[in-house]
């Protein structure tokens, strides 16, 4: 009995180890597409931000990402609100990560561990290596249809858990209608 139990055991470990390795290779994928687009282009190409955006948008889930911000706001949300809001948090998003991800000067990504989360979740823990500094940066992701990320940890900090605290504060005080305004003018804000 407590070697089929072992033999389970195993079994489950493995299974995980290999559902987390297949995280890694989604992500890895994805991010080689995104420097790809910014190696081979140059700021103010045509077609550029679009080629960066499918690339992010291969590998990102924009409707988790909104679910998980707002965690339990999303039910007190009508499907309705719920698709603004995801579109308009996206856009946020693009607006301010954008940005960042256009100054890309020669970084090298590293692919350090994954980890299995629990059923169909896994964490890969990666850091972007300059000629001064290492930031670490870990992506959770869940297994849909494929891999997808549903948050980013930039040294230490939670992008989802950074939103959901603005969001939740702006909540207690105005609508959902409300806040979705707000983000939307955030995302379009220059």
């Amino acid at each position: 009995m407590a070697r089929a139990i072992g033999t389970i055991f195993l079994v489950l470990l493995f299974s995980q180890a290999a559902l987390a390795a297949e995280a890694k290779d989604a992500l890895k994928s994805s991010v080689d597409a995104v420097l790809n687009v910014l190696t081979t282009t140059k700021a103010g190409d045509p077609g550029r931000v679009e080629k960066l955006y499918a690339a992010v948008g291969r590998v990102f889930d924009p409707e988790e990402l909104a679910k998980r911000t707002l965690a339990a706001n999303w039910e007190k949300f009508s499907a309705d609100e719920r698709q603004q809001f995801t579109r308009a948090f996206v856009k946020l998003l693009e607006h301010t990560y954008l940005r960042r991800i256009e100054a890309y000067t020669d970084e090298k990504v590293v692919f350090l561990d994954e980890a299995p989360l629990g059923e169909g979740r896994a964490e890969v823990s990666t850091k972007i290596v300059t000629s001064t500094k290492e930031v670490p940066i870990v992506y959770r992701l869940i297994k849909k249809s494929d891999w997808k990320v549903y948050d980013v940890t930039i040294e230490g900090v939670s992008l989802v858990q950074n939103y959901r605290n603005q969001f939740n504060q702006i909540l207690v005080k105005e609508s959902p209608a409300q806040l979705i305004s707000r983000v939307e003018s955030m995302g379009s804000a220059s």
